[in-house]
């Protein structure tokens, strides 16, 4: 299962994952944490994944999705501390190349300005 932790660091939502992004193991509930975020204005998110073990193409779909959804609002998706495995999956995936992906959470916070 996936669990998501929300808490505001400075004007940075980051939201802590623990678990999977996998279809049918929780990812259903991320998306739509995002757009009701986005829908209150919370526009700058961080995904924290240093407890994501596992990632499949669903879950990098939605996350796609997710900051595809937070650009048109006028937002930013990152994602900082992602596990070896799920840093390989999003590399050969190329959605750093989209997607800005940090090894800190300090450094992805930080990459919001002041």
């Amino acid at each position: 299962m996936l669990d998501i932790k929300t808490r505001e660091v400075g004007a940075v939502t980051v939201l802590d994952l623990s678990g999977n992004l996998l279809v049918g193991m929780g990812l259903e509930m991320l998306r739509p944490r995002i757009e009701q975020l986005a829908a209150e204005q919370k526009l700058h998110i961080v995904l924290n994944a240093k407890d994501v073990s596992v990632i499949d193409s669903a879950g990098v779909g939605d996350l796609v999705a997710s900051f595809s959804h937070l650009k048109r609002c006028g937002g930013s998706l990152k994602i900082a501390n992602p596990s070896k495995l799920v840093g390989d999956v999003l590399r050969i995936a190329k959605i750093s190349t989209l997607i800005e992906t940090f090894p800190t959470l300090d450094a992805a916070v930080q990459s919001f300005g002041p």
